[in-house]
């Protein structure tokens, strides 16, 4: 990857990450009922795939809206690590750094919900940080796979 390429991704990456704060956030911001509207059209659009992991019967409104506190911080948890990586050339502060901010975005999430009349889950934020774990290590786990194929060993990998 040429300098430039390097320079381009990073300074893309933080406007990436900020959309997906906003569309975090955004779904916090929604009351109740919004809320709850929403969850049940996704249910119902994703109860025939999630039938085929949990049972017939099993999917509940519950169980998506964790799965999506679930992937929305594991998308940013990638991101995150992906940034912290490029920008410190280490992992282990990427790693580090993501986890971090992951876990204060997920502390923020819950706050905002205070505000729109939903009240806070502390076992919503585990959930989003153990995504945001999640989406680190595979990121990590990416790149080491990639280091060990490349010649130069440099961290991360760049052609």
């Amino acid at each position: 990857m040429k300098a430039s390429d390097k320079r381009n991704g990073r300074s893309c990456l933080p406007v990436l990450i900020a959309l997906t704060l906003a569309l975090i956030w955004g779904h916090s911001l929604l009351g109740r009922e919004l809320s709850s509207k929403e969850s049940g059209f996704v249910t119902r659009l994703l109860t025939p795939v999630l039938e085929l992991v949990v049972g017939r019967g099993n999917v509940t409104n519950l169980l998506v809206r964790k799965l999506a506190h679930f992937s929305e911080y594991t998308l940013l948890g990638t991101e995150l690590c992906l940034y912290f990586t490029l920008k410190r050339q280490d992992g282990k502060s990427g790693f580090l750094l993501s986890t971090a901010h992951g876990l204060f975005s997920a502390f923020l999430d819950e706050t905002i919900q205070i505000f729109s009349g939903r009240g806070p889950s502390v076992t919503d934020i585990w959930i989003d940080f153990s995504g945001v774990i999640t989406g680190s290590l595979i990121l990590l786990l990416i790149l080491l796979s990639r280091k060990r194929r490349n010649k130069k060993g440099t961290f991360p990998p760049h052609h």
